[in-house]
């Protein structure tokens, strides 16, 4: 599965393609579009394994905005992580954020219980959640190709994708 898509966010624009696996979901490629919209002016990028920036971590993030010093400012995962790898991310990201985006509230909730006990630095972990009505439509609104615009800042969203409406405020758990 491919989304291909044309982002017109906060003036600028460009053209992201997500490539999906075969054992991806589409709600999975939903979060990581979602995820390259909110981080649209760090520039992110879908790394690979042989990225620099990566060598000293050993996992390769959903997306990831670089420092621009061939560091990580920003290391996003989508979905349900495991937590192995997030206390190894935790502890090797220095000075970057480490930002989990969930489908819904629930699961950013349970997300955020398991990190509190798993997980050493578990404070520096960012849990942000969609509201479970506004993902469904925004899963649902997705086409193979996607023309997106509007504005991202923080956790929010107000945009328009392929004439749907969308004003939301991702939640923090």
């Amino acid at each position: 599965m491919t989304l291909r898509c044309e982002l017109n966010i906060n003036g600028g624009s460009r053209r992201v393609i997500i490539v999906g696996t075969d054992e991806e979901t589409h709600e999975h490629l939903a979060l990581r579009l979602a995820a390259a919209v909110l981080f649209f002016d760090g520039e992110p990028v879908e790394p690979g394994p042989s990225d620099h920036a990566l060598a000293d971590i050993g996992f390769v993030p959903d997306l990831m905005v670089p420092d621009g010093i061939g560091g990580i400012k920003v290391w996003v995962e989508c979905g349900n992580v495991a937590l192995n790898k997030l206390t190894k991310v935790a502890r090797r990201i220095k000075d970057g954020r480490l930002v989990i985006l969930k489908e819904d509230e629930p699961a950013g909730r349970r997300q955020r219980e398991v990190l509190k006990k798993e997980v050493r630095n578990a404070d520096k972990v960012e849990v942000w959640a969609w509201p479970r009505e506004e993902f469904k439509r925004w899963n649902e609104a997705l086409l193979e190709s996607n023309y997106i615009y509007g504005e991202a800042s923080g956790q929010t969203l107000n945009l328009v994708i392929n004439e749907a409406a969308f004003s939301v405020d991702l939640i923090s758990c």
